[in-house]
């Protein structure tokens, strides 16, 4: 070989051994996983472990059954250097979706460490959602502090909540394949710098309401040390029928409607995207139908999250809950100017409520729809100029008082952290035709502390918004490392306790008080007591 020959041989030698040592893998009890580095907004490197299986595939036979943990893949490696697939769900380009999508993703600053785990759960009502990094779940600003962050995908939608509150199809198996990760994180979360005894789940919207429900559960006992939600929570007055939901389903795909075999065996050998399409012509005006929920089937859950925590028969960990000042005030304006049905929702009032407001439509339907029609509209008809009195109801229905509830039932027992986030700034979800946001609503907190594209715009160093990013992460970090949201901060944050109801008012400025919203909380409160939405559901 010439001296040409052997300088190329050299150079190759070199190339390979540079390119093995930059490889980004981790050794798991599982096998070994390759990552890739993302870059924080700060420029800080994250290493990152994206769309790595924690369960089987749950197809066919599989299909509204409890999640299988997935096997070790032996000497091969796992590629998780890209986003997995999406779990079956509305609005998503098929090629990004599969029922194999039980995936989950790690980011974290130091392989070797010991840092506290923030394991995210992500919203969108039971039937939206992924971790995916690019549209649900960035690690760009959390990632510029010290923690590991994990988050997850679930079923959706039928797929993951269908009942037929028998053996057959029980239910719940979105929230056991959360707990099926919340063991991942348990067993595997150390190869990845990880403290497996210092987690934190966190969720938004029906994450949040989740993260309740891990609190209740018997199964997720012992796999996390403090809890947030962000606007949701279990410890509502919903009137849940999944039974319903279920026979709705199989009637509009011509399957069985009684016998459960039957109608399962029918339901499994429907594609998801039959499962999909159907499941969007069962909402109601694009209202907030929730028809994928809890059930209490003696497994997963024992009672109804609110008699659970009505008894102190919970996880005591500490809690940071919250709502943002306007919720859903605008999030049916698609619906502001249909003035043939708010003249008839306006009319026909105790026919709409109960749907829309999910109370029992069994149950002084007449004397309930009367009242909150009085409360938030008076004698007037719903109109553009009163819509935003309208919105209100769903704000309180469906979100304030369930947060509210969970505050007053759980700082009994122990510290709850409680606030309401009142910036306005310039991208929020809830704008007017030009633009301009119309108010603090849903989720527009979420976008200070996970950056993606789904915020009309990701927040940047040179953006005046920027000082929230800061605020937020840093209070998370400090509370999934002290269980205290504010330490060292110079902010005077107390917790909700036997006592007292504080609450932090997150605007520009950081300000302590009592109780948001107290005249509307009090009014669900009277109107459905605590006493009443915990009533005892006998597992099936």
């Amino acid at each position: 070989m010439d001296q040409f020959g052997l300088k190329l041989v050299f150079l190759l030698v070199v190339f390979i051994s540079v390119s093995a040592q930059n490889e980004l893998l981790v050794q798991t009890k599982l096998g070994k996983i390759k990552g890739s580095i993302l870059r924080t907004v700060n420029d800080n490197e994250i290493k990152s472990f994206r769309g790595i299986r924690y369960a089987q595939a749950p197809v066919g036979d599989k299909r509204f059954k409890a999640p299988i943990k997935v096997s070790p893949w032996g000497e091969k490696v796992f590629d998780a250097s890209k986003d997995g697939f999406q779990c079956p769900q509305p609005f998503i380009a098929k090629e990004l979706i599969s029922e194999d999508c039980l995936h989950l993703s790690v980011y974290t600053k130091n392989l070797h460490g010991n840092l506290p785990v923030i394991v995210y759960i992500h919203g969108g009502a039971n039937y939206l959602g992924s971790s995916n990094s690019e549209s649900n779940v960035g690690p760009d600003y959390l990632l510029d502090h010290d923690i590991v962050l994990v988050s997850l995908n679930y079923r959706l939608g039928a797929l993951g909540f269908l009942s037929t509150k028998t053996a057959e199809a029980p239910g719940n198996y979105g929230f056991l394949d959360q707990v099926m990760a919340l063991q991942w994180v348990e067993d595997h979360i150390s190869s990845f710098g990880g403290n497996p005894r210092l987690v934190t789940i966190a969720g938004h919207s029906s994450g949040g309401t989740a993260v309740t429900l891990h609190m209740v559960s018997p199964l997720s006992k012992g796999l996390f040390h403090r809890a947030i939600t962000m606007s949701g929570s279990y410890t509502n007055h919903y009137h849940l029928n999944s039974l319903m939901w279920t026979r709705k389903i199989a009637s509009e795909l011509a399957c069985p409607l009684y016998n459960p075999k039957d109608v399962i065996n029918c339901l499994r050998n429907v594609t998801w995207e039959r499962l999909i399409q159907v499941r969007g012509t069962l909402e109601l005006y694009g209202f907030s139908d929730q028809e994928w929920n809890y059930e209490v089937d003696g497994h997963v859950l024992l009672d109804t999250p609110t008699n659970l925590f009505a008894k102190g028969d919970f996880h005591k960990v500490p809690i940071m809950a919250g709502i943002t000042k306007d919720e859903l005030n605008y999030f049916f304006s698609k619906q502001e100017n249909n003035t043939g049905l708010l003249n008839d929702i306006s009319l026909n009032f105790d026919k709409y409520a109960p749907q829309l407001f999910i109370f029992d439509p069994n149950d002084r339907v007449h004397e309930k729809s009367r009242r909150i029609q009085q409360f938030y509209l008076g004698n007037k008809k719903i109109q553009n100029q009163d819509f935003i009195n309208f919105s209100k109801i769903f704000s309180d229905a469906i979100i304030n008082n369930g947060v509210h509830r969970l505050v007053e039932l759980a700082r009994k027992y122990v510290d709850v952290f409680y606030y309401r986030f009142d910036y306005l700034g310039r991208y929020s979800l809830f704008s007017n035709e030009e633009g301009k946001p119309r108010g603090v609503g849903h989720a527009d907190d979420l976008q200070y502390i996970l950056g993606t594209k789904w915020f009309e715009k990701k927040i940047e160093l040179h953006d005046p918004e920027m000082f929230m990013v800061e605020r937020i992460t840093k209070w998370w970090t400090s509370f999934a490392q002290n269980g205290i949201p504010c330490k060292n901060s110079g902010i005077n944050w107390l917790a909700s306790n036997k006592t007292n109801i504080y609450t932090i008012y997150n605007n520009k400025d950081v300000s302590l008080g009592g109780k948001p919203f107290s005249d509307r909380n009090r009014f669900w409160d009277e109107l459905i007591p605590i006493k009443e939405s915990a009533i005892q559901k006998q597992p099936y």
